[in-house]
């Protein structure tokens, strides 16, 4: 008795399975290289934004020569205020900045971009008070305000800070 025995041919089955194993194999080593990569890369710039930023030493100005400039500063502002006296907003804008930047100067503190209440949580009452005077005639809609006994005030602060 002839036994016969067909064979199948290698790839006579469906290709589907492979394939599919195949992608998601390729897929798998895709995503575990992209996050090793992400992983070194993301390390890289964390040591890159580890960089130490050494902050300036405040060096305490000559005091003089600095009330000096910052009182001469206040009589440009009076000079312009006199030029024309209903430009009252822009005089206590010049003070206040005048004011907060000459304080800056003078202790390192940067309260040249401090708000009225960052300023009244420091140790700078005077000038708490000064800026907050300055406020209202800086913000209403209709200034009014004495630019002069402000300015005063202003060369007070200035001439007696230590």
């Amino acid at each position: 008795m002839e036994t016969t025995i067909e064979l199948r041919r290698l790839f006579d089955f469906s290709q589907l399975p492979i394939i599919i194993t195949g992608a998601v194999l390729a897929a798998l080593t895709v995503t575990v290289l992209m996050m090793f990569l992400y992983s070194v890369l993301k390390d890289i710039k964390r040591k890159e934004k580890e960089v130490i930023e050494e902050k300036p030493v405040f060096v305490k100005p000559d005091m003089p020569k600095l009330k000096a400039e910052y009182l001469a500063l206040l009589d440009g502002i009076e000079a312009r205020f006199n030029q024309d006296t209903t430009k009252i907003r822009p005089a206590y804008e010049d003070m206040s900045r005048v004011v907060r930047e000459f304080v800056y100067k003078a202790t390192g503190t940067e309260v040249d971009k401090f708000t009225l209440f960052e300023i009244s949580r420091t140790d700078f009452g005077d000038l708490a008070k000064l800026v907050g005077e300055y406020y209202q005639p800086e913000f209403d809609q209709i200034s009014e305000g004495d630019v002069r006994a402000s300015l005063e005030k202003s060369r007070r602060l200035v001439s007696e800070w230590n």
